[in-house]
């Protein structure tokens, strides 16, 4: 069943490098901070390190990517109609 829905997205989906998914630069730019952090070197543990040790830089980029993701959510949302 996987093979037939990758074989339907690689034909009729989206293009992948046309239209990337939302907030991947701020993620990516989040993932190499916490990658390269001296709490990850030591730890290696990738989930602590991203909520609880890491340092200024890394943290302006976690909330960066976290206000992109959100303003997808809500984007979402508003179009709906319903109004819960």
């Amino acid at each position: 069943m996987d093979k037939l829905f990758k074989f339907v997205d690689d034909k009729i989906g989206p293009d992948k490098e046309k239209h990337p998914r939302a907030c991947l630069e701020d993620r990516e730019m989040l993932m190499e901070c916490v990658l390269e952090s001296d709490c990850f070197k030591q730890n290696n543990n990738f989930t602590y390190c991203l909520r609880e040790g890491i340092d200024k830089s890394c943290k302006a980029l976690r909330y960066n990517y976290f206000r992109c993701r959100r303003s997808t959510v809500f984007w979402e949302k508003s179009l709906r109609d319903d109004p819960r």
